[in-house]
C-alpha cells in the first residue's frame, strides 16, 4: 500500500508535455502547426518506448544494477496540459521499483541518478536529495520527458519517467480543437 502511495506521488510529480525518436537522437515531440498541418507528436506506443529508453540509460548510469520490478505502467489522458495545448492528448508513464539496492546506499544511488541527469541534458526541477524521503525530478530539455527518483518511507527507490502530452496516433483526430 505504501509503494503505491509513493507512486501516485511520483506519478503526481512528473507529470508533463512534449517527446522525439525513440532509436535515436531525443527530439520535440510536438510539432507545431503551420500551413494548416496538424500538431504531431510521438504515438502513445513511442512514448511508452521512449520512457523506457530514458529509464534504461538512467540505469546503466548506477553504480550497480538493480533488478527492475515494475510498479506502473500506464497512460492518462491530459485533462489539464501544462503546455495548453488541446484536450485528447495522452501521457505515457513507467515506475520502476530499484530492487536488490540496500538502503544504506541510497544516497549513493541517488546522487549517481542525480549526476548522470545534469550531464545528460535533463533540468532539475526538484532536488530533495538530503531529505529522509529522498527525491529527485527532472525534465528532459530536448523531449520534455519528465523522470523522478524517490525513496519510500520503507528505503525502497523508485525510478520513473512520464511523456510529454501525446495523441494516440500521433495526429489530432478528425474535428479536434473545433
Amino acid at each position: 500500500m505504501k509503494r503505491a502511495l509513493v507512486l501516485l506521488a511520483c506519478l503526481l510529480l512528473i507529470t508533463a508535455c512534449g517527446g522525439g525518436d525513440p532509436e535515436g537522437t531525443p527530439e520535440r515531440t510536438t510539432t507545431p502547426p503551420g500551413n494548416g498541418e496538424p500538431m504531431r507528436t510521438l504515438t502513445e506506443e513511442e512514448a511508452a518506448q521512449r520512457a523506457e529508453q530514458h529509464i534504461r540509460r538512467a540505469v546503466a548510469a548506477l553504480p550497480e544494477k538493480p533488478t527492475l520490478t515494475v510498479q506502473y505502467a500506464d497512460s492518462a489522458e491530459c485533462l489539464d496540459p501544462t503546455d495548453n495545448g488541446p484536450r485528447g492528448r495522452y501521457q505515457v508513464g513507467k515506475t520502476y521499483w530499484l530492487d536488490g539496492v540496500p538502503s544504506e546506499r541510497n544516497e549513493e544511488f541517488v546522487d549517481a541518478l542525480y549526476d548522470y541527469w545534469v550531464s545528460h541534458g535533463f533540468r532539475i526541477l526538484t532536488d530533495k536529495r538530503s531529505e529522509s524521503d529522498r527525491f529527485v525530478s527532472v525534465e528532459n530539455d530536448d523531449d520534455a520527458f519528465r523522470m523522478s527518483v524517490k525513496q519510500s518511507v520503507e528505503g525502497d527507490l523508485s525510478l520513473g519517467a512520464s511523456s510529454p502530452c501525446v495523441w494516440p496516433n500521433g495526429t489530432p483526430p478528425e474535428g479536434a480543437g473545433e
